[in-house]
């Protein structure tokens, strides 16, 4: 291999250390197609304190402990499915003309396969397609080439189990056009965003309440597509207006279509349900009635942004 292997990484300790270079997680997020993190939202995390962008709940912590506990375990299902003879595991690798883009591989084989093992809820069995394939979700194809680009191995094969007991094998070949497109835009990231601290482009509301959190009290000139986004909202209210009366119209018809029963069928198929649920919310008024001392102490005060049309 050209690029530069360093130690096995797999302490959560390191993830101040990935500010420091792209790997194959964040090659998605670069092409935005990742559905976890936009283009923004790498530049924060590669910009600034880990701390500050992003706060990894004891949820999200189990969620990795559990990854990081099965992996050596769908490895070796991996190896006994495959024949694969795992030489290493947990590496990272530099590239030897960017030191800025790395990988790290999961594991490789004696024959030269790069191998990335995924534990996937099986509310998302859906997203892999038919076994011995490369029918795998786009982001992680995107993962592969990446690792691929820096390995120079020629393929990477994925171990996936999905739920406890469904476990599949998956090929990605190594696509050459694919990692020069890939290669050009991480460099560019890298070089045009984090280098010179300049924020990509915002892609939806999230990344705008992240760059402008607050207000700074100032006032400016509406630009040319401010004006037209601003007469297409006007003209479009009522007319979202008429809309949400005529729906509500047509649902008040399935409701006394309904009467006292749950379900509405056509053919014998239900397509429409109007049934009784119960719900238990706490009284916050009632509670801080009755105790206005021991509420105080569990306020919390929250900053947001609304925007309002005049």
């Amino acid at each position: 291999m050209n690029a530069v292997a360093e130690q096995p990484v797999r302490d959560a300790a390191v993830a101040a250390d990935r500010r420091h270079f792209l790997g194959g997680s964040d090659a998605a997020s670069v092409l935005g197609i990742s559905p976890w993190k936009t283009p923004f939202q790498l530049w924060q995390q590669k910009t600034q304190p880990f701390d500050e962008v992003e706060v990894i709940t004891p949820q999200k912590q189990r969620i990795f402990k559990r990854g990081h506990r099965m992996e050596p375990y769908v490895v070796d299902l991996l190896s006994e499915e495959t024949g694969l003879q795992i030489t290493r595991r947990n590496q990272r690798y530099i590239d030897p003309e960017f030191p800025f883009l790395a990988a790290e591989i999961d594991a490789e084989a004696a024959t030269g396969e790069n191998v990335e093992i995924k534990t996937v809820s099986p509310f998302k069995a859906s997203e892999w397609g038919e076994m011995d394939t490369d029918a795998i979700p786009v982001h992680y194809t995107a993962q592969a080439q990446h690792g691929l680009m820096i390995t120079g191995a020629p393929v990477c094969v994925f171990g996936v189990l999905i739920g406890g007991d469904d476990f599949r094998v998956y090929r990605v070949e190594r696509d050459d056009q694919v990692i020069a497109a890939l290669r050009q835009r991480e460099v560019s990231f890298w070089r045009d965003y984090v280098e010179t601290l300049t924020p990509p482009p915002a892609v939806n509301p999230d990344d705008l309440a992240r760059m402008f959190p607050k207000d700074i009290g100032t006032a400016v000139e509406a630009t040319e597509s401010a004006l037209i986004a601003y007469n297409e909202i006007k003209a479009l209210r009522p007319q979202l207006k008429e809309l949400e009366a005529r729906i509500e119209e047509h649902q008040d018809t399935l409701r006394a279509a309904m009467g006292p029963a749950a379900r509405l069928l056509m053919d014998g198929q239900e397509i429409a349900s109007w049934k009784t649920q119960s719900a238990t919310r706490f009284d916050q008024s009632a509670f801080k009635a009755a105790h206005p001392d021991l509420a105080a102490l569990f306020m919390k005060t929250t900053e947001s942004r609304v925007l309002r049309l005049k």
